[in-house]
């Protein structure tokens, strides 16, 4: 093997092993409980972008709501009788779809008067 096919390879080794290494690669769950009472509304702006929802109340509360992941909806085929769509036979495809679904993922900081995070709830809606 000449030494241009020998370093192609190689080459061609280091891209996939970096690509799998970077698509395992996941962030580190924020603590949140360490958060309450330093961080504040500011910095969540800057970590997550503006608040999908947001609420100041009378007493100078704000409460930000962030979908942090958005939920999918997808069909898969159904099984079952019927004059099959893709088998010969009373046993196939009936033409019908399972839809499913998931829940967007939220997260809603309360911050206090002070611009500091008093409180946090991680939700599915």
């Amino acid at each position: 093997m000449n030494s241009r096919a020998l370093f192609g390879f190689a080459g061609w080794l280091a891209l996939v092993a970096t690509l799998f290494a970077g698509a395992c690669a996941t962030q580190p769950r924020t603590d949140w409980a360490k958060r309450v009472g330093l961080f504040s509304y500011d910095e969540a702006v800057k970590e997550y972008g503006p608040p999908d929802k947001k609420e100041i109340t009378s007493d100078g509360v704000t409460v930000a709501d962030w979908v942090l992941q958005r939920g999918t909806v997808y069909s898969t085929p159904s099984p079952g009788w019927g004059m099959g769509g893709w088998r010969h036979g009373p046993w196939g495809w009936n033409g019908a779809n399972d839809i499913h679904s998931s829940p967007d993922v939220c997260l809603r900081l309360q911050f206090g008067p002070d611009s500091r995070l008093q409180s946090w709830k991680q939700y599915a809606k």
